[in-house]
């Protein structure tokens, strides 16, 4: 495992895809199984809070992976969810499950930077966990605005770009330096879930705060959210957290489109 410092310019989603097309499998299990206790036990209840009642809601679930979020979306009421992730093999998993509805679920695979659907046409866009690309981090954000209809909201759930490292979950000690943290940086690391470790390490790439909210403010959203999913003090007592959360690993937003006027310039810290 080692965490790897490098500019913001490189391929976009290349490199992050073929990571997860090689853990595609690795993935599936995991998410169907329910094995990852960030997830079921701290992230989703969040996220879930954060969404609120979904009933009669377009939604575009971007970075849909195997599909279970999309697949909940629709049992909770969802008109039609659009699920859209860049890689194949885990589209196809997710059509092939048995709870798949055509009806209600389009499963697209495509870059959520240029997506392909009609401008203003989802209520309710979730992105969750999913990777900023090697360059240009900015076009997804300006998409979600273009798709989201005026009155929408845009959750975003990521890894905590103040504090995220290689194991990061594990290890408290070592602060980044600004160098790492102000520039944009890449974790590649290898995921161990329940004991089972992915096949290929995973690539994740992260800006700093600063940059993170520049891209998502020029984009045309006002913050109308901010949580840093973390143990209650009850689930901390449980020795698995006290190993597990050692810093601060999760940032959840929530983003309206702003009616005030035009986007906010360009600025450097865009990352382009």
């Amino acid at each position: 495992m080692k965490l790897v410092v490098v500019t913001s310019t490189g391929a976009g989603v290349e490199q992050i895809t073929e990571a997860y097309e090689a853990n595609a499998a690795f993935w599936v299990k995991i998410a169907r199984q329910r094995l990852d206790r960030y997830q079921t036990d701290l992230t989703d209840p969040a996220l879930w809070q954060m969404i609120g009642d979904p009933t009669d809601l377009d939604i575009l679930d971007a970075g849909s992976g195997e599909g279970y979020l999309t697949r909940e979306l629709s049992a909770r009421g969802a008109r039609h969810v659009y699920a859209v992730d860049v890689c194949e093999p885990l589209t196809a998993a997710a059509q092939s499950h048995p709870d798949a509805a055509p009806d209600r679920q389009s499963y697209l695979t495509a870059d959520v930077a240029a997506l392909p659907l009609a401008d203003d046409s989802v209520d309710l866009i979730v992105a969750n966990r999913i990777p900023h690309p090697l360059s240009d981090p900015a076009r997804r954000f300006d998409e979600y605005a273009r798709v989201l209809r005026p009155s929408g909201r845009l959750v975003l759930l990521s890894l905590h770009p103040c504090f995220y490292t290689a194991r990061a979950e594990r290890t408290a000690a070592t602060p980044m330096s600004p160098g790492e943290y102000f520039g944009a940086r890449t974790v590649v690391q290898h995921f161990n879930v329940a004991g089972i470790t992915s096949p290929a390490p995973s690539v994740q790439r992260f800006y700093s705060l600063s940059d993170y909210l520049t891209m998502l403010t020029a984009a045309g959203f006002v913050i109308t959210a901010v949580q840093e999913p973390h143990p209650t003090a009850e689930q901390y007592a449980d020795p698995w957290w006290q190993e597990n959360f050692r810093r601060p690993l999760f940032l959840l937003i929530e983003a309206r489109p702003r009616h005030d006027g035009p986007k906010a310039p360009l600025g450097d810290t865009r990352n382009r």
